[in-house]
């Protein structure tokens, strides 16, 4: 009998054997050049917020618009907790001291640093007058004219009217300050002008730093040297013991969440690395299978950067969504070794030499693999149809990493089974475990009536998850992505403190305009929103340079002038103490003079002031001191009202802060997320109808996936689980997972020649099991993550993972058994008696 032609399948493993030297050479070679490009893209990690949304995005612009004209308007606050309000006076020494070191550093670390408000409160008292509309100027002069011409005509009793008839006028001093404290809200006061509770048990400072980004490189060298120097005060021993210092503010909050980010990852990094080996081990028994897989990994891991590095992709950083791609890589990228070498394993058992073994292996598992590999990469893909950066990003390293990996495996695992496999799995070897998986998915098989069932009414139950939850999948409550542990001590909990102090928050967001005029038509709108309650109910307070620097003060001090000279010691001495020093500091020659913009304290012009010195194009809009800010569908009105108030001063118009980064960040998500949800579940449904030559196979696929789906969205439908920027992008990872998976299987049951899944389709499961455990525990160890964002991509994954594999490797076969089954049956009854069917 001739011969069959060796295939091309068998004649490349035989040339990779056979110049196994070679293949490893060049792959150390490439894998040499790509751990280099790795190594930097992981060095330039870029924390900033923006880095998730396109450039084009509104918020975006608006950042790179405030960057170019104003100086940083992010805080940090050192607040002591001074044990006691006894305390108090040590606290403050060591605030001044801290300060003072503070201020020594570069210009473009430190804006500036705040222990009290005497500095502006001297220049508001001194220049009261000036700042106000000269129509009230006037008409409190006209007051105390009209007082004093009553007291010097009662005096010399010239009154021809009696007391009812002529009595003595009011000054209007408290009817003014009413009128100013509702527009600009009513000043906050603090014990000896001290950022310090008023029950003693917290001191405030407020460092600006210079810095416009949400960077973590920037905020964590100023945290940094600030807490060197708390620590070479020898703070709290030194100044008595018995207190405390956190941090809070929008520089503190990056880089807890940064630090958390990177310790939450080192942790599980390290869980997974050992709990992935033990059952790799556990599952092959033999050290042999390691290198084997990892190898190959590795490399197309290491590839996978380089090759996205590379024109015209030229990703070359990873932003925060991205930054853990690597591990999924390696999760999903180990699947075909995995397959491959279960395949290899069970030729060597029946008793093939291991050169044959490797030929058999990959002649029988190359197109299952690729064509799951590529299910898997097309579910990535389709994030690259999106404008978010955070999701673009991860389309082309995950897309891409599936294909690299499986190319790797292809090539480099036939040498390196060549070396390890005549021990790793001989007629007496080991991958014992994965025959106890056999067994037990053996045994499932033979009760697919019982299996179909649970699962039938598992997707009833799910089904309803599904429906009961509609639409309602997207986080709004972004206090819900943060650190758990920050709300115990870190900087939830010292904002907490640092808000209660000083009863506003530091942060605005900004509003950039091309003009004076229009500066005043936005603070005109945005002051009639805040009047009407809109924007979310979010608006606290609105600041302009024109607070401080009116045009209207030349007129006010014309008739701040003729106040002085109405006003005489006896009407002075009629006011309380506190009063007669605040007028008497408003009328000396130095506050009757015009205020010019570098008079004006950089604590009152931060915000304003820009790089070419104007003051008067920008304002700023605090948010409201509450729990609002956390809330995803108020910060969208508030976003889109200002925007709006913005608008009508003309297109130049921007409107640029951390809640419209956050706003932006969620339309979005809210835009791209459901188209890439959908594509990728139909990447998926279209890779499974092409996997086989077989519409009943195309259909089964398909059917999987679906009730997977089902089974996962359902099941979390009937807990609290929502949708962030952070778990979005599992929806598609996991189609693609599912449909990896029934391939696989079906691509077995088709090879065994479509009878009932037997031994051939358990073996195959059990793979399939294994990649799904090493799959299970690198997203299982997210769970033990305190980042909340973090927790929840565990949550949605591990969730996908087990359905998809119990859809995959129990619920189909066991469907497929079942209908073989009932062929049998309807077989035996239409065949005549006494002839076998």
């Amino acid at each position: 009998m001739k011969a069959s032609h060796p295939t091309r399948s068998e004649r490349l493993v035989v040339w990779l054997v056979h110049h196994r030297w070679l293949v490893l050479l060049v792959a150390m070679l490439v894998g040499a050049l790509c751990t280099w490009r790795t190594v930097l893209t992981y060095a330039a990690l870029r924390s900033d917020l923006e880095e998730l949304l396109p450039k084009s995005a509104p918020s975006v612009a608006a950042l790179q618009m405030m960057r170019s004209r104003l100086s940083g308007l992010r805080f940090l606050g050192v607040v002591v907790d001074t044990g006691g309000p006894e305390h108090v006076a040590a606290a403050n020494r060591f605030v001044d001291e801290l300060c003072a070191r503070i201020r020594e550093y570069p210009p473009e670390l430190v804006g500036s640093v705040r222990k009290d408000i005497a500095q502006e409160k001297r220049f508001l008292e001194r220049h009261a007058l000036q700042l106000m509309d000269p129509n009230d100027v006037r008409e409190l002069r006209e007051a105390v004219e009209r007082r004093r011409d009553w007291e010097v005509t009662h005096a010399l009793d010239l009154s021809v009217l009696d007391e009812e008839e002529d009595p003595k006028p009011e000054i209007p001093v408290e009817k003014l300050r009413r009128k100013y404290e509702s527009k600009h809200g009513k000043p906050r006061t603090f014990p000896g002008d001290r950022f310090v509770s008023d029950d003693g048990h917290t001191v405030v400072a407020v460092v600006r730093a210079s810095s416009h980004a949400t960077s973590y490189e920037a905020d964590s060298e100023l945290l940094s040297r600030i807490e060197r120097d708390i620590s070479d005060l020898g703070f709290p021993e030194a100044y008595g013991g018995g207190m405390r210092v956190g941090f809070a503010g929008d520089v503190p909050t990056r880089v807890e969440e940064m630090d958390g980010l990177f310790a939450d990852l080192a942790v599980s990094g390290a869980i997974v690395a050992l709990l992935v080996v033990g059952a790799l081990l556990l599952y092959f028994g033999s050290w042999r299978a390691l290198p084997v897989l990892f190898v190959p990994l590795l490399l197309g891991t290491v590839s996978t950067f380089g090759l996205v590095a590379l024109p015209p992709l030229d990703i070359r950083h990873l932003n925060t969504n991205t930054a853990f791609l690597g591990s999924i890589v390696v999760g999903n990228g180990i699947n075909s070794g995995i397959i491959l070498l279960a395949r290899f394993c069970e030729e060597r058992q029946s008793g093939r030499s291991v050169d044959r073994a490797i030929v058999g292996a990959v002649q029988n598992s190359w197109r299952p693999t690729l064509a799951a590999a590529l299910a898997a990469a097309s579910a990535y893909g389709c994030l690259v149809f999106t404008d978010f950066r955070g999701f673009s990003q991860f389309g082309w390293i995950g897309g891409i990493g599936m294909v690299t990996c499986w190319v790797a495996t292809m090539l480099l695992a036939p040498p390196l089974i060549h070396w390890f496999g005549a021990r790793l799995a001989g007629r007496d070897g080991g991958f014992a475990q994965a025959g106890h998986v056999q067994h037990l998915l053996g045994v499932l098989l033979s009760r697919p009536r019982l299996v179909v069932g649970i699962t039938a009414a598992l997707t009833l139950v799910t089904g309803a998850g599904l429906i009961a939850r509609g639409w309602n999948w997207l986080e709004h409550d972004y206090s819900k992505l943060r650190r758990r542990d920050s709300y115990v001590d870190g900087e939830r909990y010292w904002g907490r403190r640092m808000d209660d102090t000083l009863q506003r928050y530091l942060t605005p967001t900004v509003i950039m305009t091309g003009s004076a005029e229009q500066a005043r038509v936005v603070e005109a709108n945005v002051r009639e929103l805040m009047r009407a309650k809109r924007a979310g109910g979010l608006i606290g307070s609105v600041r302009s340079a024109s607070q401080v620097l009116p045009d209207t003060r030349g007129a006010a001090l014309v008739e701040a002038r003729k106040l002085r000279a109405a006003l005489t010691p006896r009407l002075k001495s009629e006011l309380s103490p506190e009063d007669r020093r605040m007028v008497e500091a408003a009328l000396t020659d130095s506050a009757l003079r015009e205020v010019a913009a570098q008079d004006v304290p950089e604590v009152l012009v931060a915000g304003f002031r820009e790089h070419d010195g104007r003051l008067d194009r920008t304002v700023l809009v605090y948010p409201r001191l509450s729990s609002g800010t956390w809330d995803g569908t108020l910060i969208r009105e508030f976003t889109d009202d200002l925007r709006a108030a913005a608008a009508t001063a003309g297109p130049e118009a921007r409107v640029a802060g951390p809640l419209t980064l956050s706003s932006d960040i969620t339309a979005a998500m809210a835009h791209d997320g459901p188209r890439a949800t959908v594509l990728g579940l139909l990447a998926a449904l279209v890779i499974c109808a092409l996997a086989f030559g077989s519409v009943r196979l195309s259909v089964a696929a398909v059917a999987s996936l679906l009730v997977g789906v089902v089974m996962m969205m359902g099941g979390l439908g009937w807990t609290d689980a929502r949708l962030n920027f952070a778990n979005f992008v599992v929806l598609p990872i996991t189609f693609g997972i599912s449909a990896d998976y029934a391939i696989n299987v079906l691509r077995r049951y088709q090879a065994d020649g479509k009878t009932a899944p037997g031994p051939g389709v358990a073996s195959t499961g059990g793979a399939v099991a294994m990649c799904s455990a090493t799959t299970i525990i690198g997203f299982g160890s997210l769970l033990a993550a305190k980042n909340q964002a973090l927790f929840s991509f565990g949550v949605f994954a591990v969730a996908g993972e087990v359905t998809m594999l119990a859809t995959a490797a129990v619920a189909l076969p066991a469907a497929l058994a079942l209908r073989e089954r009932r062929r049998e049956v309807a077989g035996s009854l239409e065949s005549p008696p006494g002839v076998t069917p």
